[in-house]
């Protein structure tokens, strides 16, 4: 099996409007399939909360058992809440599509934990949010910060 068909297959449909494409900002991304009008929410976003800490070490445990580019898709997604916790979910979902940009089209709002258009976003456009409104784990900071944010 390719891997855009298993993406295609076992990605979970919380953001009906949106379609995993080849994007130009990275890899695969999350774009719109209709117009999508500002203060719209596109999905809601749940999960488990757990430590940093505590996801590293699911992250690592499940790297020894599942084979790439597979083991990207479990316990993969997660939102930062504050600096030392996150909001994990353990399937990989359309959201994780969405590529940073520091002038997106999206941005997260809290309770509960939403994504909302800030603007008017156009049929086939790449719906993108700033992670740097996040509040970041300085580990992750220290590691992609340079490269991306």
């Amino acid at each position: 099996m390719k891997l855009y068909d298993f993406i295609e297959k076992n990605i979970i449909d919380n953001i009906p409007h949106g379609y995993i494409a080849p994007s130009k900002i990275h890899g695969y991304g999350l774009f719109a399939k209709v117009d999508i009008h500002e203060g719209d929410i596109l999905c809601t976003l749940d999960g488990q909360i757990v430590s940093w800490d505590m996801y590293q070490i699911l992250v690592n445990n499940l790297r020894d058992k599942v084979q790439e580019p597979y083991d990207q898709y479990f316990f993969m997604e997660w939102n930062a809440l504050d600096e030392t916790t996150l909001l994990v979910r353990s399937l990989r979902t359309k959201y994780s599509y969405i590529n940073h940009d520091r002038h997106p089209n999206t941005q997260l709002k809290k309770y509960p934990l939403r994504i909302v258009a800030v603007h008017d976003i156009k049929r086939d456009t790449e719906i993108t949010l700033d992670y740097r409104c996040e509040p970041l784990h300085p580990d992750y900071i220290k590691i992609y910060g340079a490269t991306y944010l």
